[in-house]
């Protein structure tokens, strides 16, 4: 039933998503502006995409190598397949790909699961370090005659790229804390969250527990610097995305300060609004940072959003669905694995130090 549930948020939030992206669009200008397109920019498109998922791998095999030394060719599979797993309720790709990697090289779940939380804290210093960007230093592209609840778009994003300024410093001196003074840091932790229920004091001490285990690894600087500079790649793979297809479209910006308003607008979205496959969400966030933001025509942006997301999830998909025939997997082991990654999960968090 909980499965269920979260299915039917999902596509809830994705048919209200599309439903504000193509409210003002009809279905022949769609199909017009889909004819129009030169497609042949997708194949560039495809490539970078591709890469992006590269330099991933490399930098989730960085991480796990505390746990073992794993050949890089023999992390795509649980990466891919991960990944495709998103399309599931709430998002279990995560748990299914530390469960498939941890599995096939013997490391233990919250062994895994840690090396995924230190890898989302490291996307996450490189998103907000977009947003200051963004909101800081190129807070002009909001209307400064914008107003909501009386107060100025302009001014609300350059407070929120401050804010995000200061998250940035914070997350790496936890990080690094957490890497160096590892109980300092739990015994702060448990004096703060003493009022809470028990069963979120469990819950905060768990994924602490595991930010810790995988923090172990920024103490090597030679494997710090490489996580770094793969996180940067990824990032600049992420944003060189939406390149190629600028100018299947030809659209009127193409400047760095576009796409990486665009970049911006939809991690906001996907993050905000959490639909299977990013359906819905995805596409909002573009139709916002083209249309609202830049003023490129309307059925552009969501023609635009429509291309953009197929050709990343056809990568997903197609990486996922290779991985599972060569390791010749079905959708029912996909669906037992997933269960059971969910299992050692909650075993995880009611058991911590057991599971370390």
């Amino acid at each position: 039933m909980k499965k269920v549930r979260q299915s039917i948020i999902g596509l809830a939030i994705a048919i209200a998503a599309l439903y504000y992206t193509l409210r003002n669009v009809s279905f022949d200008e769609l199909v017009h502006s889909l004819k129009n397109a030169e497609l042949v920019y997708t194949l560039p498109g495809l490539v970078i995409i591709t890469l992006s998922y590269v330099t991933r791998a490399y930098r989730w095999q960085i991480l796990l190598r505390p746990f073992k030394q794993i050949p890089v060719k023999e992390i795509y599979s649980p990466l891919m397949i991960g990944f495709m797993g998103n399309v599931l309720p709430a998002r279990a790709g995560e748990f299914l790909r530390a469960y498939l990697v941890g599995k096939k090289n013997g490391i233990t779940f919250p062994g895994a699961f840690s090396t995924i939380i230190v890898e989302r804290l490291f996307d996450l210093v490189c998103l907000m370090v977009l947003f200051v960007w963004v909101f800081v230093f190129n807070h002009e592209v909001f209307d400064p005659n914008l107003k909501f609840s009386g107060l100025s778009v302009q001014t609300m994003a350059v407070g929120f790229g401050r804010v995000c300024l200061i998250l940035v410093c914070g997350l790496l001196a936890f990080m690094f804390l957490l890497a160096w003074q590892e109980e300092k840091v739990k015994s702060w932790i448990n004096w703060f969250i003493r009022p809470l229920p028990e069963k979120w004091k469990e819950k905060i001490i768990f994924m602490v527990g595991e930010f810790a285990l995988g923090c172990q690894v920024i103490k090597d600087k030679s494997a710090l610097a490489q996580i770094t500079l793969y996180s940067v790649l990824t990032w600049l793979f992420i944003v060189g995305t939406y390149y190629p297809f600028y100018y299947a479209f030809d659209l009127q910006q193409i400047t760095l300060e576009s796409l990486l308003i665009l970049t911006v607008m939809v991690c906001i979205l996907i993050t905000v609004l959490p639909t299977p496959a990013f359906l819905g969400s995805y596409n909002a966030g573009v139709l916002i940072a083209l249309h609202e933001i830049m003023g490129e025509a309307e059925v552009t942006a969501v023609s635009y959003g429509m291309v953009v997301w197929a050709a990343s999830f056809l990568v997903v998909f197609a990486g996922g669905f290779y991985f599972i025939l060569h390791d010749h997997m079905s959708v029912s082991s996909l669906i037992k694995a997933e269960e059971e990654a969910e299992e050692a999960l909650e075993e995880a968090e009611h058991s911590p130090s057991e599971s370390k």
